[in-house]
């Protein structure tokens, strides 16, 4: 089985990388029996044995990377697959809906080309087998519209996650499990052209999370541009949507960013005994962005 993938994402236009900070382990880790003396020899891994690319598959202890899981893939191309769940965004849960793997760069383009596209259960389980992602740069997004895809009508508003990132596909690209793609209803999508007075068909939107190391909502936070300036257009809706003139993170740890938003703009989250990773965004008309602000993890 491929290793649950954590969310931890930032992207380069409009793609939530995930970060993954990890250590090797030494010769005295307590783990001799099952890790090597070399992090990575021979491809073996553990908990405290690391791979230096892929993942780390616990069942066999070996390191993953894209060819890996899709072993059938045609020579030059990288392959990879995608296993999660479709969540709605007010509610948390699981919902049926028309999935689509596109390109970063691609999905502020209106209407992407999907390079693999599928459907997600009543329970918001899907699959999209495997696909080649060699000249997809900086990763993959995963959009989510009602099935089938219906634009900006119907129950839920285009929307893109990304499940995985990379600088580099043939090195770091590998297979997805525990995916969590977010639905955004249309009804939370009024509320806020009403409240917010913004036009998401034109302009688009971010709605963003600031989450600590274990993926809990932190409150209390503020979203700033990556080089510590201000951002004009961050808005801290309550925790029930009530209001939109907080001047922090609620509980809910969510952030508005209102479009448009036409170049490429990094942005990161502050609060007192934290620090955060940065994630990049952008917006396009009729399109719904999610972007996770994650708390980084310590250094070894």
């Amino acid at each position: 089985m491929k290793k649950a993938f954590t969310l931890a994402l930032s992207m380069a236009a409009a793609v939530l990388m995930l970060v993954l900070l990890s250590y090797c382990g030494s010769d005295n880790d307590g783990n001799s029996d099952t890790c090597p003396a070399k992090c990575g020899e021979g491809k073996q891994c553990c908990a405290d044995c690391p791979c230096e690319t892929g993942t780390c598959n616990m069942d066999t202890g070996m390191c993953e990377t894209g060819g890996d899981c899709c072993p059938d893939a045609p020579s030059g191309e990288v392959q990879i697959d995608v296993d999660g769940n479709v969540i709605d965004f007010t509610n948390q849960q699981g919902v049926a809906a028309w999935v689509g793997a596109v390109k970063p760069l691609d999905a502020l383009s209106g209407n992407p080309t999907p390079i693999a596209n599928g459907t997600a259960d009543s329970s918001g389980a899907f699959h999209l087998d495997c696909m080649n992602v060699a000249d997809s740069a900086f990763g993959l997004v995963v959009v989510s519209d009602d099935n089938p895809p219906d634009q900006t009508g119907g129950t839920y508003y285009p929307t893109g996650t990304g499940v995985i990132g990379w600088s580099n596909p043939a090195a770091e690209a590998h297979c997805v499990d525990g995916a969590k793609v977010f639905a955004v209803p249309n009804t939370l999508v009024a509320g806020l052209e009403q409240g917010l007075q913004i036009n998401p068909d034109q302009d688009g939107f971010v709605v963003g999370l600031v989450v600590d190391t274990n993926g809990t909502p932190v409150e209390g936070a503020v979203v700033k541009k990556a080089t510590g300036d201000a951002l004009d257009n961050v808005v801290y809706p309550a925790a029930d949507f009530s209001t939109f003139d907080g001047t922090l993170t609620s509980a809910s740890g969510v952030f508005i960013l209102k479009g448009p938003i036409s170049s490429i703009t990094a942005i990161t989250a502050e609060k007192s005994g934290m620090t955060f990773d940065s994630t990049q965004v952008a917006t396009s008309g009729g399109f719904c962005l999610v972007a996770i602000i994650q708390e980084a993890e310590a250094a070894p």
